[in-house]
C-alpha cells in the first residue's frame, strides 16, 4: 500500500525558510556537476563538490536557530531541473518526522552531531527503522531512489549538539517528501 501522499514534508514544516541570493556561484557550479544521468558517479561528483566548498566555506552566516524545529535556507533552486540545494541549521533536539525525498538527496553535515535513522516502509503511511547512524563533524553522503517518487531513501534526522548545520542537495522539491509515521 503507498503512503497517505497527502502527508508532506510541506504539511508538517511551518518555520519560515530564508532564500540566499549571494550563493548562485556554488549552486551553478553544482548544477553543472549534477548534469546527466542520476548514478552514484554523479552522486560521487555531487559529494566531492559539496564537501570541498564545506572545508573553504564555514556555515557560521547561517546561525539562525529555532526552538521548535530545524531553520531551512535556500541556497538556490532551478525551475528548469528542479534541483535545490539548501543549508539547515539546528539546534540541539531539532529533529525531522520520517520523510522520504526524490530521486536524488544527498546530506552534507558541516558541523555539530547528529543521529540519522534509517527506515522501510510497513504499509499504511508507517515505517519500521532498519539503521541508525552517528555523524559527529564533516561528512557526507547520498541516495538514489526512484524517479517521480517523493518516498525514497526514509529517514530522521536529529541534531545531538547544542548546534550544528548540515547542507543538503535534492533532485527536486525536498517539501515534497512523504512523511511517514514511526510503526510500533
Amino acid at each position: 500500500m503507498q503512503p497517505d501522499t497527502t502527508a508532506t514534508l510541506a504539511t508538517r514544516y511551518d518555520e519560515p525558510c530564508d532564500e540566499r541570493t549571494d550563493y548562485a556561484p556554488f549552486f551553478d557550479g553544482l548544477l553543472a556537476v549534477a548534469a546527466g544521468p542520476l548514478t552514484d558517479e554523479t552522486g560521487e561528483r555531487i559529494r566531492n563538490y559539496v564537501m570541498g566548498w564545506l572545508e573553504r566555506h564555514p556555515l557560521e552566516s547561517f546561525d539562525r536557530y529555532s526552538d521548535r524545529n530545524y531553520v531551512r535556507s535556500y541556497l538556490g533552486r532551478c525551475p528548469r531541473t528542479h534541483w535545490e540545494a539548501l543549508v539547515m541549521s539546528w539546534k540541539q533536539g531539532n529533529r525531522t518526522t520520517i520523510h522520504g525525498h526524490p530521486a536524488f538527496a544527498g546530506y552534507h553535515f558541516a558541523d555539530g552531531r547528529f543521529r540519522v535513522e534509517v527506515f522501510e516502509p510497513t504499509g499504511d503511511g508507517r515505517a519500521r527503522r532498519i539503521a541508525e547512524q552517528m555523524i559527529d563533524g564533516r561528512e557526507g553522503f547520498f541516495a538514489i531512489g526512484t524517479p517521480g517518487r517523493f518516498d525514497n531513501h526514509l529517514h530522521r534526522i536529529t541534531c545531538l549538539s547544542p548546534t550544528g548545520h548540515s547542507l543538503h542537495v535534492y533532485s527536486d522539491d525536498a517539501l515534497q517528501g512523504i512523511a511517514f509515521t514511526e510503526a510500533e
